[in-house]
């Protein structure tokens, strides 16, 4: 019977530098719709739009924290997804899947949001 070879060590090259900086570009981005949901909620008197920037902008500053936590995780230990990190994941996408339904129900509700958010890009 054969036997299973040993496991190979990581590659300690930029995979998790490159890991990190994922997490950091994907939070930003988040950043910059949260910033606009909140404006254009507040401008337009649209609750929906603000409570959903809201609640990326709190998932924003959970996202930077966990980014700078998985960085350790990955530089220190030779197993780079954990059960934690899945569940940050399945819990980003969540959130963001659930503002991306938020937003689409007040242009759905609100025929008129499109040009609102046109009228706020300059």
């Amino acid at each position: 019977m054969l036997k299973p070879e040993p496991a190979l060590d990581r590659d300690p090259g930029l995979q998790p530098e490159r890991t990190g900086l994922a997490w950091s570009r994907t939070a930003f981005v988040m950043l910059l719709l949260s910033i606009l949901l909140l404006r254009g909620g507040v401008a337009h008197h649209e609750p929906w739009l603000a409570w959903a920037g809201v609640v990326l902008l709190v998932t924003t500053g959970a996202t930077y924290a966990w980014a700078g936590v998985r960085l350790r995780v990955i530089t220190i230990n030779s197993a780079p997804v954990t059960v934690s990190a899945t569940w940050a994941m399945r819990v980003t996408a969540l959130t963001v899947a659930l503002v991306g339904l938020s937003l689409t129900v007040s242009v759905l509700y609100h025929g008129e949001l499109l040009a609102h958010l046109r009228a706020l890009l300059p």
